[in-house]
């Protein structure tokens, strides 16, 4: 039986399994991975959620290898609470799309399947289908649900914390700690675009309840007043300090080719407490699967590098750095700024242009917007 998506169908009993198996069977374990989250009939988390890297759980047990990977269910066993079982394939830290698996085929019970062609597809993860209990028996819907942002991102919303990078390395761009660290944080960088208000990634701080801002100017407490997760944009608001804005570009914003600076506060604490300027070139005027709202450039970035601000070669705004791409020579991307400037004017929040248009070197830029910038660091404590 090929369920379309949407459809469902019953199981032959709680005791149940799956096989799944992609194009690209390489990547898993590699770049990208599975998830089962068990849940209540309203999706809020229930127990603890199952990664392919982790240990078993009393209620399912792994199987098979990368070319097919399987799963037993006991969902009878399931955390008290649970009526439900999310099965989610995801990216790595939402390094990229799930689009790098190709097709996708899933098969329950030997007799149900579900198949996706995921080659277009732009999200980072994606619900593939549920196991539920409906009516005191258990059935299986095929799904194609997706986040942009990838699993942590997706479950932030349904009230989980689960760290989706690589458990063997960590990828450019990652900004989460590690678990157990102690921090239970993130860190990034955030610069200032009116007096009191400082913009961001919203992947830095969603989900955190302390948030502060630092530089050598000082340290302040800051809150979220609007926040963007599609577009990866988050307003902060600051009290008890004039911040000193930057200025955006006026007019299109760049060109194929163009000289770029980056200037952030990446691998804090490791590299030291200063900013640090990368240059290089804007290397397309699109994102990863002709994403308009992104631009491509090769200045060199780091953890901690997400909100930094990309200037031009007049040391104006040109876009906001948002991820990378891991295993790619310096393939990062930045929100743009005309996308940027929408979301400020959407905020009430009137941005300041650079009508002129000289020509400086790094060292000039970062001197000019150093006041700016600010270290943004990330707590639940």
């Amino acid at each position: 039986m090929l369920l379309a998506t949407g459809a469902n169908a019953l199981l032959a009993s709680a005791d149940t399994g799956w096989t799944l198996e992609v194009d690209q069977a390489a990547a898993f374990g590699a770049s990208a991975a599975i998830a089962l989250l068990p849940m209540d009939d309203k999706r809020q988390p229930k127990g603890t959620p199952a990664l392919f890297h982790t240990p078993q759980a009393e209620w399912m047990e792994w199987s098979g290898e990368p070319a097919k990977i399987g799963c037993q269910l006991k969902l009878g066993k399931l955390p008290a609470g649970s009526d439900r079982v999310l099965l989610v394939v995801y990216s790595f830290a939402a390094i990229g799309p799930v689009s790098e698996l190709g097709g996708l085929r899933l098969q329950v019970d030997g007799t149900i399947e579900h198949h996706l062609d995921l080659r277009n597809n732009g999200e980072a993860a994606i619900i593939v289908g549920e196991f539920y209990l409906r009516g005191g028996q258990w059935k299986f819907r095929a799904l194609a649900e997706g986040s942009a942002y990838g699993l942590a991102a997706m479950a932030r919303r349904l009230g989980i914390t689960i760290d989706d990078g690589n458990p063997e390395r960590r990828g450019p761009g990652h900004d989460r700690a590690r678990p157990g660290d102690g921090s239970g944080g993130a860190t990034g960088t955030g610069f200032a675009v009116a007096s009191g208000v400082v913009l961001t990634c919203a992947h830095v701080i969603e989900g955190m309840q302390n948030i502060h801002i630092s530089s050598f100017n000082g340290r302040y407490p800051a809150e979220p007043v609007m926040v963007d997760s599609r577009n990866d944009m988050a307003l902060l608001r600051v009290q008890g300090v004039n911040l000193e804005p930057v200025r955006f570009s006026e007019g299109p914003g760049c060109s194929l080719g163009d000289s770029v600076v980056a200037i952030g506060y990446p691998l804090s604490g490791l590299a030291g407490g200063g900013t640090h300027v990368t240059q290089g070139g804007v290397s397309a005027l699109f994102g990863l699967h002709n994403d308009s709202s992104l631009l491509q450039f090769t200045a060199a970035i780091q953890p901690g590098s997400s909100g930094s601000p990309l200037f031009d070669s007049a040391g104006a705004v040109i876009g906001m750095v948002t991820s990378s791409v891991p295993d790619a020579q310096n393939m990062n991307f930045a929100v743009k700024s005309n996308l940027l400037l929408s979301f400020l004017d959407a905020c009430h929040i009137t941005a300041t242009k650079d009508l002129e248009k000289p020509s400086l070197n790094a060292a000039d830029i970062a001197r000019r917007v150093q006041p700016s910038l600010w270290k943004v660091e990330a707590r639940n404590h």
